[in-house]
Formats: structure tokens, C-alpha cells, sequence
């Protein structure tokens, strides 16, 4: 881990003014409060993966990262494995300890969450991430770059079915 590096956050939403939720990945800088972990001798291939993509400049040169956002748009288990957790997850279990007073409405089913239904929206965006230094808290600091992808700022599912179709053509 250098000192300075630049990191792409993934972040989603079910509504285009928000909530955005960052996904936290096992070992790659995310959360500022996060302590740098220590991974020896393997590393964990999705964070290489995406820091990766962050030095090759645009997702077109990692292509692969079309498909990994469409799953997490559609919640898929196994991708949402790899990550450190799922930040969407705190809610599914608030509504399920609401003592069964949502459930009745809502089904409970992952394409009908209580504040308005699945996924909709994705966005990664380009950060420099540095030590902190100050003491307190955080052991980061990080300054927006800019978007990774998309480069207008937020995708739908069906924009990654399509470059996903047009990909597998060529």
C-alpha cells in the first residue's frame, strides 16, 4: 500500500436523489475510519481487481466490471459475498424485526423493500485516498476525483445489459 493512491467506491440507490450507499470491500480503502488491513501472502482478488481497474483508467479496459455491477444491482448473493457486507443488508433487518408489521404489505420478497423496491441505480466514482494525518478518528483522507463510470454519474440495470450484449458480440 502506497501512501497516496487513487480508489474507485461503488455506491447504489433505489432513488436517483438518494440515499447512496458505498459498498465496502475486505481489504481495499473504503470507510475512512477503517484501520488498513494486513494480507499476506494472498490477496483478495476482487480489491486487486478493482484497484486494478482504478490504475488502467476506465472501466472499458476491465470490462468485467459491468457484469459485477449488474449483480450488485440485482443483489446477488454471491457477489455480495466477496464484499465485506452488504449495505442495503441493515435495512432488510429492520424491517424483518418490525415485529410483522411490514411484512403483511410488503411480502418481504428482495424486488419489494420497504422504502420503495430494488435497486435501481449504480455509480463508481474515482477518489484519491492518503494516510491521515491527523490522530484522530479516521485513518484516511480522500478528495473526489471524478466519475469512473459512468462518466454522466449514475447507470441503470438495463445501460450494463447492454454493454454486457455489446461486449459479448464483439
Amino acid at each position: 500500500m502506497a501512501e497516496e493512491r487513487e480508489e474507485l467506491i461503488v455506491s447504489s440507490a433505489r432513488d436517483v436523489k438518494g440515499p447512496w450507499r458505498e459498498y465496502q470491500f475486505r481489504v481495499k480503502p473504503g470507510d475512512l475510519g477503517r484501520r488498513p488491513r494486513w494480507v499476506s501472502p494472498y490477496h483478495h482478488r476482487l480489491d486487486w481487481q478493482m484497484w486494478i481497474a482504478a490504475c488502467l483508467g476506465s472501466i472499458e479496459r476491465s470490462p468485467w466490471m459491468y457484469r459485477f455491477l449488474l449483480m450488485l444491482l440485482r443483489e446477488d448473493d454471491g457477489v455480495l459475498g466477496l464484499l465485506e457486507c452488504n449495505p442495503w443488508e441493515e435495512e432488510e433487518e429492520e424491517a424483518d424485526d418490525n415485529d410483522g408489521r411490514n411484512r403483511g404489505i410488503t411480502g418481504g420478497g428482495r424486488d419489494d423493500k420497504m422504502d420503495g423496491g430494488k435497486l435501481k441505480y449504480v455509480r463508481v466514482e474515482r477518489y484519491k485516498y492518503k494516510f491521515s494525518e491527523d490522530n484522530g478518528k479516521d485513518y484516511w483522507v480522500r478528495e473526489k476525483i471524478g466519475n469512473f463510470f459512468p462518466k454522466q454519474g449514475i447507470c441503470t440495470e438495463g445501460l450494463l445489459k447492454d454493454l454486457i450484449a455489446r461486449d459479448s458480440i464483439s
